[in-house]
């Protein structure tokens, strides 16, 4: 195991995951959404009352950020631009620091076509604070619950070895502690584990599929859950502070899904941590001032 990371036969972790889910209420089952276009060129400039082809993709990748929901289904599968589509590109602009105009602008596709965190930023269009914001529920750690122990298990293989990862993801996990009353201890024994960390892909049976290299780098679930789950087909950087323009920093991923873990959601403020969106290539490594109070306030300390 000093090299490669544990892996599960698919009963096994199949056995885990139904497991887990049991804790955090049952899931449906994923179907997956349509991986969106490298290229947005036919939907660029696009705007209400045109037929674009493409623009079912935006639907879907707006739903899946928590900006749009159509009460029919159907209307994500048709490429008409309307009123729903154009409030919901508004409310993606306003949280992105965009211009609100309600056309899919080159500045609006450039933001779209970033890699970024898998977990949705917003909860029925409604954006709920100008910074950092928690899940809802406001589900946290008890006080009694602060030292916690994490194992990593894998379905696939990425493309760094265990040691990189255990390498990268204790130094995440150390600048979380070092601003809070949070403490965390990395176990071999998965029956001991609070946090489940691992590498998957493609459909890995928690309803939030991957979608290949790009798009979704990672998510993670709110307490206390404790699931982490990165994308094995990014190209992860190791744990090193010179990373290629090709590779995703996987200590910085690391640090923005722990926040998820402790409860805190996506942040409007472009310096912290918890703000959804990275470049491949850039480095993150810093705690705001937005990330600590957000994990101050909610935990009342």
């Amino acid at each position: 195991m000093a090299k490669n990371l544990l892996y599960l036969s698919k009963a096994s972790f199949l056995l885990l995951i139904q497991l887990l889910a049991i804790q955090s209420g049952s899931f449906t089952n994923a179907k997956r959404i349509p991986e969106f276009p490298k290229s947005l060129k036919d939907v660029e400039e696009s705007q209400k009352g045109q037929r674009v082809q493409g623009l079912r993709e935006v639907k879907h990748y707006l739903n899946k950020y928590g900006y749009l929901n159509y009460e029919d289904s159907n209307n994500f599968e048709q490429d008409e631009f309307d009123e729903a589509l154009k409030v919901a590109i508004k409310t993606y602009q306003t949280f992105f620091h965009l211009k609100a105009t309600g056309k899919l602008d080159t500045d609006t596709i450039k933001q779209m076509s970033m890699p970024r965190c898998g977990v949705a930023d917003i909860i029925n269009g409604s954006l709920t604070h100008p910074q950092f914001t928690f899940i809802p529920g406001e589900p946290k750690w008890p006080h009694y619950k602060h030292h916690l122990q994490y194992a990593i298990i894998s379905s696939a293989i990425p493309n760094v070895n265990l040691t990189e990862v255990k390498k990268a993801v204790k130094y995440a996990f150390g600048e979380w502690a070092y601003f809070s009353d949070f403490s965390f201890e990395f176990t071999d024994y998965v029956g001991h584990a609070d946090l489940i960390l691992g590498f998957h892909r493609g459909d890995h049976g928690d309803g939030k599929a991957f979608d290949g290299p790009g798009g979704a780098l990672a998510h993670a679930f709110p307490p206390t859950n404790g699931r982490l789950h990165f994308d094995a087909d990014e190209i992860w950087s190791d744990s090193s502070y010179r990373i290629r323009s090709n590779q995703v920093d996987l200590v910085g991923i690391s640090m923005h899904e722990i926040g998820h873990l402790l409860g805190l959601d996506h942040s409007r403020d472009e310096l912290a941590i918890m703000y959804p969106g990275i470049a491949k290539g850039q480095i993150k490594r810093s705690l705001s001032l937005d990330d600590r109070d957000g994990l101050l306030t909610l935990y009342g300390s």
